[in-house]
């Protein structure tokens, strides 16, 4: 319930932060308030969603679909 369908994927945060790379990580737990993710590096981490978004999270708005 945390992020919802809209939230299945998202840009990786280490690789963008870190990185300075969009790179997909997907959803690999579903929690009431937060997620957790994978990216395609192997990255995990946690999102936290007070509410779920109301458009996709991957890609990017304004992005192509890598």
């Amino acid at each position: 319930m945390a992020g919802g369908e809209l939230a299945a994927e998202v840009p990786c945060m280490i690789c963008l932060c870190d990185e300075g790379v969009w790179t997909k990580a997907t959803r690999v737990f579903e929690g009431h308030e937060s997620d957790r993710y994978v990216c395609e590096k192997r990255h995990e981490f946690g999102m936290d969603w007070r509410t779920p978004p109301t458009e996709r999270q991957w890609p990017p708005p304004g992005r192509a679909r890598a």
